[in-house]
């Protein structure tokens, strides 16, 4: 079978992180920067989640599509599958909500008024993505590669002519905040094409020019075409700046000045410019994710300093529940925990990194 490499990549993983062995009792194997508070909090957030799933699959949030692929690309990133691990039944009925809100065309949209639109839509392609090498049983292998394979069409042909995606699947408006969606189309096309399935190369190219231009020569990723001009904000940055060493752009003086403002506007690192940074002050847990996979991405000294300050910062803002502050049921939650989870690089989106030397 095709999915056959990436089903015992996975094995191996599980084994190592103990879940699904022979003996479950068996101590798991971490790496040194997840401390047992750290495992803790994970385990502690994990079971919020597990517990707040409704009887739809789905989590509670006005923008159910995108919170539930964010909340199971988190439980996936902890071990589980949808056949092995303590919370492979949550993921599987996750990822039944989003076959059920896949139409004709491809796009996996919300239902009613809460509509996540092309956030929600390549937050989903990435997480079918991220799931479909773990997925031993045939039947739901071949359902979730058909709502792939068609909603990377869908990116395909909704991309615009900037190199973007819009909000709405309509390549014919003007970029209406596309510097944000178009890293969700970029990272589900990547995670498409690693599991084998075919990306039009001009699609790719075309956004490889739009990221790079999107960017400040003093690295700061923009919110779209028309209003580039030096907006600091990690909420952009950080999904900026590892989207462009993802494709290969790493090289790039804006690569390098984009790792620089993270570090300098990390609150938990005693960021200068957190306080004016729009990301951190309103999207906390959305630019802590994206910036923590871009410093992980980048690896070395400013990996060796991010982690260890986030994490503590995250274990000290937990609710006693298991959650983090979350107005989008479970949305933000999901976020930290991925973001405390990069070590274990159980996805595969943790471990394609341009440089090759992520984390280290």
């Amino acid at each position: 079978m095709k999915h056959a490499p990436r089903i015992a990549a996975t094995l191996v993983l599980l084994l190592l992180l103990g879940i699904g062995s022979a003996d479950d009792s068996a101590p798991r194997t971490v790496p040194s920067e997840v401390t047992e508070g750290a495992s803790k909090s994970i385990e502690k957030g994990l079971n919020y989640l597990a517990r707040t799933q409704q009887v739809t699959g789905a989590w509670n949030s006005s923008a159910p599509v995108a919170t539930t692929s964010i909340v199971c690309l988190a439980m996936l990133a902890s071990g589980s599958t949808v056949s092995r691990g303590p919370f492979s039944e949550h993921v599987r009925r996750g990822l039944e909500f989003l076959l059920s809100r896949a139409n004709r065309s491809g796009f996996i949209q919300d239902a009613g008024n809460g509509s996540s639109g092309m956030h929600g839509h390549g937050f989903a392609t990435m997480t079918l993505a991220e799931a479909l090498g773990t997925i031993e049983d045939r039947e739901l292998y071949d359902r979730v590669q058909e709502a792939l394979q068609k909603a990377v069409r869908r990116i395909e042909q909704t991309q615009n002519r900037f190199g973007g995606w819009n909000s709405s699947p309509d390549p014919s408006l003007s970029d209406d905040g596309s510097g944000a969606v178009a890293i969700m189309q970029i990272m589900a096309l990547r995670s498409a094409r690693a599991d084998g399935l075919s990306v039009r190369h001009d699609v790719i190219e075309k956004a490889k020019k739009y990221v790079l231009e999107m960017t400040t020569t003093d690295g700061w990723y923009q919110y779209n075409w028309n209003a580039r001009g030096g907006r600091q904000s990690c909420g952009l940055t950080g999904p900026g700046i590892y989207m462009i060493g993802a494709l290969g752009q790493y090289d790039s003086p804006k690569y390098e000045a984009g790792i620089r403002n993270i570090m300098q506007s990390a609150p938990f690192l005693g960021g200068r410019l957190a306080s004016a940074d729009q990301g951190w002050q309103g999207w906390f847990y959305y630019a802590l994710f994206y910036s923590a996979l871009a410093i992980f991405q980048h690896g070395g000294d400013e990996w060796g300093k991010f982690y260890p300050a986030m994490r503590d910062d995250l274990i000290h803002k937990q609710g006693s529940d298991g959650a983090w502050e979350d107005p989008y049921g479970g949305l933000y939650t999901a976020f930290a925990l991925l973001s405390l989870e990069l070590p274990y690089r159980q996805l595969p989106l943790f471990q394609d990194g341009g440089r090759g030397r992520e984390g280290g």
